[in-house]
């Protein structure tokens, strides 16, 4: 298959990375906090710049998003849920689940693409598409092999016409992998997933914060309210969580 020309650049983008985002390899045991379940707090700590999310990227007109995605005036376009407008975010494990907000779309396939601090392709996937909007997830397997202390830039892609490439609809974001230390090793031998998410916030750890509080949504509700609103993404608490995207085989 060939890809789109613009995924070999993927690793050369330069980012701008406020100063509350450097640090990202080594955590501090100072600010690890006891935990007491009557008193957990899902609001995530500052890590760049919120607000309304970054608009969903792409070669097309503005018609062709409607086209292609049924958008009405108004509508949330395609966005992946991270804590800052710049789409960087920590995970300390190597198989970090990572999601997005499809809006409703004529579209019925997609790729996810993974790239390594050289530019250099880890992962790839090719998945089906629900045409039904909501938030969908995939998961990196163990065979992409993340190296904690790297970075890697990931694109997700919406594949509206096969025969042109260039009117994917993407967005595109960074996975920081961390090594963690043994105090926080420890604390998360222990406790409900409700405070392991607590203890991955506090560290400002995103991915894993996320996929804990996402597959406990029905018991956890309040808190997954409070944690999209924390990142200023409060417009897709109520979205649904759809099962899609396995990878073709």
């Amino acid at each position: 298959m060939i890809r789109p020309s613009y995924l070999t650049s993927l690793g050369l983008i330069v980012v701008v990375i406020s100063p509350t985002l450097m640090g990202f390899s080594s955590l501090s045991n100072s600010t690890l906090k006891p935990l007491h379940p009557a008193q957990i707090s899902l609001n995530f700590p500052p890590t760049g710049n919120r607000g309304a999310p970054k608009s969903t990227a792409g070669g097309g007109t503005r018609s062709d998003d409607y086209e292609c995605m049924a958008l009405k005036e108004g509508d949330i376009p395609l966005v992946a849920l991270m804590p800052n407008r710049e789409n960087i975010g920590k995970t300390a494990t190597s198989t970090p689940t990572l999601y997005w907000y499809v809006p409703e779309t004529k579209a019925t396939d997609g790729e996810l693409v993974v790239l390594d601090d050289q530019g250099n392709e880890v992962y790839y996937t090719n998945f089906a598409l629900s045409q039904q909007s909501g938030i969908v997830k995939l998961t990196i397997p163990p065979g992409a092999n993340l190296q904690p202390g790297k970075t890697y830039s990931w694109s997700f892609m919406v594949i509206c016409d096969s025969n042109y490439r260039n009117r994917d609809k993407f967005v595109e974001g960074k996975i920081e992998y961390i090594a963690v230390n043994d105090e926080l090793k420890n604390q998360l031998k222990k406790g409900s997933d409700l405070e392991k998410a607590q203890l991955y916030a506090q560290q400002s750890i995103w991915y894993e914060t996320l996929d804990l509080i996402a597959k406990n949504r029905p018991q956890n509700t309040a808190e997954w309210q409070q944690l999209l609103q924390s990142v200023g993404l409060g417009s897709l608490t109520e979205k649904p969580l759809i099962e899609c995207c396995q990878p073709k085989q």
